[in-house]
């Protein structure tokens, strides 16, 4: 079986009207708004969606209050959603065309068929010593860039829960470890992408829950001003911007008020299945460089 790439990320919050203003802000699409139900979705259609707290429906949170309460996931063809039905075994179970299973975590996981739109790649023209693309012509601003897909999730998990939660997801999920740290957690891809990681199963700090999830933008320039978007709509800052040294890619944090944070993202590795796991004893580090700052900008002369 084939699974490509998250399909929905599933809330339940405590205050639906600041997470819908959130997901606005961020410029994803809206799909509907209903009192119980708020779902959004990005370019190239991975759903983001908003329960209350006591929606009857949701599964159980693996941490109380406003936190992630089902991850979707999204496979090739119904053929490949049947072989992965056979592969969890009777611990899964299916409702018309999804099929159900809780993770060693206690997070409910969801499966279903990939609804797939495509979104064109944005390359500005860059200017280099000789190497001139942009001639006679000034950047303009994204703005709020629109988000084009979301890429991963991190998960914290107890150190307890580690290994149970590895051969889940390596073995029957057939995910593939890129990065394992042993005193941090495992980078996880999927088995029908290639992107550095689409998971990611943190022990830092030792407590379940969410972590965030990652929306990726055009470039730098995106990431920039996709922070700088949310922070003028009332939104704080959670780290400052960096690029990561696993997975290269820029990132910006934003608190979320569904529960832990949003990482806007740009330029993350890619690797093919040829790519061998590394294993890091310690944490190498979370990133090759973060910005940094003497005070406030000088008034300009």
């Amino acid at each position: 079986m084939t699974i490509e790439r998250i399909e929905e990320i599933c809330y339940g919050v405590e205050n639906m009207d600041a997470c819908e203003k959130f997901a606005r802000d961020m410029g994803l699409d809206v799909v509907s708004i209903a009192p119980e139900k708020r779902v959004f979705c990005s370019a190239v259609n991975q759903l983001l969606t908003f329960h209350p707290l006591d929606f009857p429906d949701l599964p159980k949170g693996i941490e109380d209050g406003p936190s992630l309460r089902r991850l979707t996931w999204g496979v090739s063809s119904s053929d490949d959603l049947d072989r992965l039905g056979r592969a969890l075994g009777p611990a899964a179970t299916r409702r018309d065309n999804e099929l159900n299973i809780v993770d060693p975590n206690g997070l409910a996981l969801s499966f279903r068929v990939a609804q797939k739109l495509k979104t064109d790649a944005v390359f500005r023209p860059t200017n280099q010593y000789e190497d001139v693309d942009r001639l006679n012509e000034r950047l303009t601003s994204y703005g709020a860039p629109r988000p084009m897909r979301f890429v991963h999730v991190a998960l914290n998990i107890t150190k307890e829960n580690n290994d149970a939660a590895l051969a889940f997801y390596t073995g029957p999920l057939r995910f593939k470890a890129t990065d394992k740290i042993l005193d941090t957690g495992t980078f996880l891809q999927s088995d029908g992408d290639i992107e550095h990681h689409n998971f990611f199963l943190c022990f830092r700090p030792d407590k379940a829950g969410i972590n965030h999830f990652a929306a990726e933008v055009y470039d730098l320039d995106a990431v920039i001003e996709a922070g700088n978007s949310m922070i003028e709509a009332g939104w704080k800052e959670s780290r400052k911007l960096g690029r990561h040294l696993i997975g290269s890619n820029s990132f910006r944090f934003v608190h979320a008020p569904f529960g832990g944070r949003v990482e806007f993202v740009a330029d993350m590795d890619r690797m093919d299945k040829s790519w061998v796991t590394k294993v890091w004893d310690k944490n190498p580090g979370h990133h090759i460089w973060m910005l940094k700052s003497s005070g406030s900008d000088p008034s300009p002369q």
